[in-house]
């Protein structure tokens, strides 16, 4: 006996199969943007240099005043993403961990920090305010 399969066939096992993934995909975020905002809450007027990047991306040097707001965005689909950037103000630099995927997953899709002298702090959407208990790495 031949078993004969029509390409419709095939069409709708293929959607039976993949309909679910898209669908997982878009409640997981997996292809969803990820934003990344840092402000310069540094007090005194200071210039805030920073230099953001991953393994692949360099996203330039930047500066900015006190309040400006730097914003990058990207996808993170089926890997795990790291960016991290160097911050100079009064002629120090520190490094500072802006993305982590092991750590941030659970946060909201935007992530803001504000830039304080002392440390970083994450605005966390689910208490409506910066935390700046956080564990980052910022030296």
């Amino acid at each position: 006996m031949v078993m004969v399969i029509s390409s419709n066939h095939i069409l709708f096992f293929f959607i039976l199969l993949v309909a679910p993934l898209v669908a997982l995909s878009h409640e997981w975020g997996w292809f969803t943007y990820r934003h990344i905002y840092i402000k310069n809450d540094l007090e005194g007027n200071k210039v805030l240099k920073l230099h953001c990047k991953d393994k692949n991306n360099d996203l330039g040097v930047y500066e900015l005043n006190y309040k400006d707001e730097f914003k990058f965005q990207f996808q993170s689909a089926f890997r795990p993403t790291l960016y991290f950037c160097g911050l100079t103000w009064d002629d120090k630099l520190h490094w500072f961990v802006v993305f982590d995927e092991n750590r941030d997953h659970h946060f909201c899709l935007d992530l803001h920090w504000s830039i304080r002298k002392d440390q970083p702090c994450v605005f966390n959407c689910d208490h409506n305010l910066y935390d700046c208990n956080f564990n980052y790495t910022y030296n």
